[in-house]
């Protein structure tokens, strides 16, 4: 799939006027520049969100954990519950998941069967020994039948999904989940909230209950724009970089590695692994002081800097 490489700028300034829009409208326009220009260009391919999901499944698995039967919460949702469908095909009991925003589209739960049903030797190497037979084979069943409805999906993989909902304020019972997740999604959200939803989660999760976290540390800009670095905004304070990112569809926290360690210290979990990645490009141009770094980093370090994603599994102490 191809996605057209245009200027940063331009498309900050294209999300910041459609976010000025009612929110029905807003989303609406915003989704269909997606899809005909963007990283939603049909046809969406959603391989790289079953890899999460099976890493998921796996990571538990290693920690002495099961999915099966297990209660599972998620944190935002986005455009097609893929990760949850994963969960799902992983045996779990039950998925709760949650988005600030209700942005699910039936056309892109489509393109999720097209795939499923086009690729299923490639879903089963994906989740090995990981995915259920039974319920894989409905689902294929399901997508073959060539008529898609979001409600039917969410009851056949025991999805409960719920937006416009705030994952600080769940309203969920103490003790009721198992494990606790997102997947690039941390990076989107103001820390002090970010803060709100673990706490929240701290009541919310079992005694022996995981935290799973995937983190993207990188502009998300560079995703479309070639002729910028993964580290670019590095180099803008607050006030400037919220001109550029302030909107609903763009908001990046900028976040570091160290940051997030300190963040969930803050709210008193043990840090039982985390993985990071790191840019060979950022570390070159970091090195070279190819940009200048922000005062809002630059006590940080290139080794800090240089980290473009990271997991996480904690647990609360």
């Amino acid at each position: 799939m191809k996605v057209i490489d245009f200027d940063w700028k331009l498309k900050s300034r294209i999300q910041n006027a459609i976010a000025l829009l009612p929110d029905a409208l807003s989303y609406e326009v915003y989704f269909q520049v997606q899809r005909r220009f963007g990283g939603l260009k049909k046809p969406f391919d959603p391989m790289g969100h079953f890899a999460s999901g099976a890493w998921f499944l796996r990571k538990i698995r290693e920690h002495g954990g099961s999915a099966e039967g297990k209660i599972f919460f998620e944190v935002g949702t986005g455009r097609v519950p893929i990760v949850p469908v994963a969960y799902w095909l992983g045996r779990a009991g039950k998925i709760i998941t949650v988005d600030l925003n209700p942005y699910m589209r039936k056309e892109l739960m489509e393109d999720m069967f097209f795939y499923i049903t086009k690729e299923e030797e490639k879903i089963r190497a994906i989740f090995g020994d990981l995915l259920d037979d039974g319920r894989f084979g409905a689902l294929l069943e399901y997508g073959r039948a060539g008529k898609i409805n979001v409600n039917e999906v969410l009851e056949m993989c025991e999805i409960e999904y719920l937006a416009p909902k705030d994952a600080s304020k769940t309203g969920l019972p103490e003790r009721s989940a198992d494990y606790h997740t997102s997947n690039a999604v941390y990076e989107h959200i103001p820390r002090e909230i970010l803060k709100n939803i673990l706490e929240e989660g701290n009541r919310i999760i079992k005694p022996d209950g995981l935290f799973i976290n995937g983190i993207d540390y990188s502009d998300h800009f560079a995703q479309m724009d070639k002729g910028i670095s993964q580290i670019n905004f590095l180099q803008y304070d607050e006030k400037e970089w919220d001109k550029y990112a302030g909107n609903r569809y763009m908001y990046m926290n900028r976040l570091r590695h160290d940051d997030f360690l300190g963040l969930f210290a803050e709210v008193g979990h043990e840090v039982i692994e985390t993985e990071t990645t790191k840019s060979e490009d950022a570390e070159r141009i970091l090195d070279e002081g190819k940009i200048k770094i922000n005062e809002r980093f630059k006590n940080k370090g290139n080794e800090i800097l240089s980290i473009i994603g990271s997991s996480f599994i904690t647990r609360k102490k």
